[in-house]
């Protein structure tokens, strides 16, 4: 299950598809993550005050994990009520309908995303370290969206929206990072953005192609993907503060072996 976002690649130089394309890779691995999960799901609360809106937290984390396990044209609102432990008029209390739902669940996937991201850029980070802790924080608990989401997302045109808009936003935020990444010297300075911006606006789906994800895992194929992305376009600064990174991760997790 990878996806790119992709331009008619024909005519374009091998030298840029090999930088670019693995560009989008890195984009979209993080924009269907966030459209996966929320990070933490809320406990009820015991005090009158705060229980309708753990309630709501509740029906809203069922959601996600039905509907990126299944689609949303197979989930009912009767299914996600069951799940929830709710009755179906405390559900339409909270939600009027599907796409209301959708809508309120993108809303609040985005929050501790950017929220994060706001963090680190108010940390002494290169735009290469943040990137780098995003993804480490991205790949904690990482959730893989089946592909009937995001074709039955096309029936409820203002969820759809607010997810195109949500991707936009986050493309343009890694693109940001990459330009204040060559003010940095972290990263080389002949990336085209041009290119790199159509390409994420059309999407291409490798799944169909390759049988990739059935022989590894999604883990391993992003983070293959993701570091070579990396390296080819770092400078030797930015290879050593990947390098760094990869050996302190190692011996974080109790793999000493470089």
């Amino acid at each position: 299950m990878i996806f790119l976002y992709i331009v008619d690649i024909k005519h374009l130089p091998v030298s840029i598809l090999t930088n670019h394309v693995t560009v989008c890779t890195f984009s979209v691995y993080f924009i269907r993550r966030t459209f996966a999960a929320i990070f933490i799901r809320m406990k009820r609360c015991k005090f009158t005050g705060l229980e309708d809106m753990s309630l709501k937290d509740n029906i809203r984390a069922v959601a996600v994990d039905l509907f990126s396990r299944n689609g949303i044209k197979r989930v009912s609102m009767t299914d996600i009520a069951r799940k929830a432990n709710v009755s179906k008029r405390t559900l339409y209390d909270f939600f009027g309908d599907k796409e209301a739902l959708l809508i309120d669940m993108l809303q609040k996937m985005r929050e501790p995303v950017s929220e994060y991201i706001r963090s680190l850029e108010k940390m002494p980070y290169t735009a290469l370290e943040i990137i780098l802790l995003l993804n480490e924080k991205m790949m904690e608990k990482p959730t893989w969206v089946c592909e009937d989401f995001f074709e039955d997302i096309k029936r409820y045109p203002n969820a759809l929206q607010l997810m195109l808009e949500t991707k936009k936003r986050f493309i343009n935020k890694i693109i940001e990072l990459l330009k204040r990444g060559e003010k940095e010297a972290v990263f080389m300075s002949n990336i085209n953005y041009d290119i790199i911006s159509m390409m994420a606006h059309r999407e291409y789906s490798m799944s169909g192609a390759s049988d990739i994800c059935t022989k590894y895992t999604h883990e391993e194929v992003h983070n293959t993907l993701f570091f070579i992305f990396l390296r080819g376009i770092s400078t030797c600064a930015g290879c050593e503060i990947i390098d760094g990174f990869v050996t302190k991760k190692k011996y974080k997790s109790g793999n000493i072996q470089l």
